[in-house]
């Protein structure tokens, strides 16, 4: 009896052993990004984005914490506001990033906080690979940012929308971007998905890529209009806003 037990406390041991090995060595397949609004001192612009750009140099050049700058130009928070990036990351990185390294901390208030007014929010945002189009060679210099405030129950209408809309910029392949990213933190403020194009110059706004026409190819007469009734029972509405990425 005795030797039965020992027996099943042996398998128990390795069962858990290689549950718990599995469990360590999954790594989460997603894509996040953690980007934060900053708002340097007025007259500070310049300093601030070079003391930037040297620190994602030193300390954020690649993996996880691959960080990049960019200025908001047009539309929501276009009064001085930057937003500072890193990913694609997930949460398990957030836990080996080089905040708390006392050559990091202290450079970053050197050369950063000292030009910085005002911190805003920071939030984790996971793109929605199935309800995306990124094109080949994807490297933004622009970004139309679309923040999406869904209806309450209504997310599952709202993606049904985005693989539709994802079917047809992948059927003509179109040069810029449709990605889809939600707030993977709880917002009351209407921050709940964004939708990201990317463009090159403010001269691709002037394009007529028919997209109407496109989208009815796709999903047959009447979806157009079809699309956008279903919008608005989805969406409470859309806060816009244009970017520059400092490279």
């Amino acid at each position: 009896m005795s030797k039965m037990i020992l027996i099943a406390l042996s398998f128990c041991f390795i069962t858990d052993s290689v549950v718990a090995q599995s469990t360590t060595a999954a790594k989460p397949d997603y894509s996040m990004y953690n980007n934060m609004f900053i708002k340097p001192k007025r007259g500070h612009e310049k300093q601030f984005e070079q003391g930037v750009k040297a620190h994602n140099a030193a300390f954020h050049a690649s993996g996880p914490s691959k960080a990049s700058l960019s200025i908001v130009t047009e539309g929501s928070r276009s009064d001085g506001w930057y937003i500072w990036g890193m990913g694609p990351l997930t949460y398990t990185d957030m836990d080996h990033m080089p905040q708390g390294d006392a050559k990091h901390d202290d450079d970053w208030d050197k050369n950063v906080d000292a030009h910085v007014e005002e911190y805003g929010e920071s939030n984790f945002w996971k793109l929605k690979d199935d309800l995306s189009y990124t094109p080949a060679g994807y490297n933004p210099s622009h970004l139309d940012v679309w923040v999406v405030d869904i209806k309450p129950g209504m997310r599952y209408l709202f993606a049904e929308l985005m693989k539709k809309n994802k079917a047809v910029w992948e059927a003509k392949k179109y040069p810029f971007s449709s990605r889809v990213f939600y707030n993977d933190l709880w917002s009351n403020t209407g921050r709940d998905a964004s939708i990201v194009y990317n463009f090159d110059h403010y001269a691709d706004f002037d394009m007529d890529i028919k997209f109407k026409e496109d989208f009815e190819s796709v999903h047959g007469v009447g979806s157009y209009d079809n699309f956008w009734k279903s919008w608005n029972e989805c969406v409470n509405g859309v806060d816009e806003h244009l970017r520059k990425i400092l490279k």
